[in-house]
């Protein structure tokens, strides 16, 4: 049967990749029975086969352990439906599965860090106490990636850079234009903390959290700059100037966050592994993620 340009369009995001577990690395690893629920990223859904094999090998390195990739915002919606809509339904998502009751580690892939991290700041019942970004856009992008994909959205996207009723528009940063951004971004800038008036709240729930595992991948060409998985960005006025890593960012020196709290007491953990955009092996997954929730 024909491919619609739409089906066309969400296959072509890289989705999580299908892995394996690997038994000899899953040696002396136990755990606790804290479930692990996870959150897909843009193209991609629950049920898709890269998701279900995350899942499959927490519960195979843990038997005690329930995990589930949740179906929230699947396939081309995750791309239509902006993001505080994603996060009403990731909250209705974990507050239907009973097992998730007392709480969950949470993993999220690329776009849907945001999701999951907004949901730790503005909702956190049940409470999230440690939390996996792979590849997540925590300080935005920068730019539009030389990828096929968004040679076809940015367009659409330019014409109303922040209000286009799609998901990329909550996480665009355009830092030659710092006022704009703050006053007509209603997303990332919120849950960043980033506006003059603080929600004490968002701090208090991330300080919650006992890790912040923060992951980027090294060749990545997807989330522009890189280092926006770990919380680096350029620096206002400077596209493709120099990046600003997170332990020199306004928003960890103000600890807008908490992420300076977080990083003194010893609960953020930095992660790379070699290659694009959530193309990590299953090696890497067993050895690096993993042990994270023993």
């Amino acid at each position: 049967s024909a491919v619609s340009p739409a089906q066309s369009l969400n296959a072509s995001f890289p989705r999580a990749p299908v892995v394996s577990t690997v038994r000899e690395a899953l040696s002396g690893l136990s755990g606790d029975a804290m479930p692990v629920a996870f959150m897909h990223g843009m193209g991609d859904a629950g049920p898709n086969p890269g998701m279900q094999s995350l899942a499959r090998t927490v519960t195979d390195a843990y038997p005690n352990k329930y995990a589930v990739a949740l179906s929230v915002a699947d396939g081309l919606m995750s791309i239509l439906t902006p993001l505080d809509d994603q996060l009403n339904q990731f909250t209705r998502a974990v507050r239907a599965d009973p097992k998730l009751a007392r709480g969950f580690d949470a993993v999220g892939l690329s776009q849907g860090n945001l999701v999951v991290r907004a949901y730790i700041e503005r909702v956190n019942n049940p409470p999230v106490r440690r939390f996996v970004s792979i590849c997540g856009p925590m300080e935005g992008i920068g730019t539009c990636p030389m990828n096929p994909v968004y040679e076809l959205i940015c367009p659409i996207w330019k014409l109303d850079k922040y209000g286009a009723n799609i998901a990329f528009s909550g996480y665009w940063r355009d830092v030659l234009h710092r006022d704009q951004y703050l006053e007509r971004n209603s997303f990332l800038p919120d849950i960043n903390n980033e506006r003059e008036d603080k929600n004490a709240t968002y701090r208090a729930n991330m300080l919650k959290l006992e890790k912040y595992v923060l992951v980027q991948a090294t060749q990545d060409t997807m989330i522009v700059p890189r280092e926006t998985a770990v919380h680096g960005m350029w620096a206002w006025g400077r596209e493709w100037g120099e990046i600003v890593p997170m332990r020199s960012s306004e928003g960890y020196k103000g600890d807008w966050i908490g992420l300076r709290t977080l990083d003194q007491s010893g609960r953020i953990t930095e992660l790379a592994f070699q290659g694009d955009h959530l193309r990590f092996s299953s090696k890497w997954w067993a050895e690096n993620v993993l042990p994270v929730f023993a």
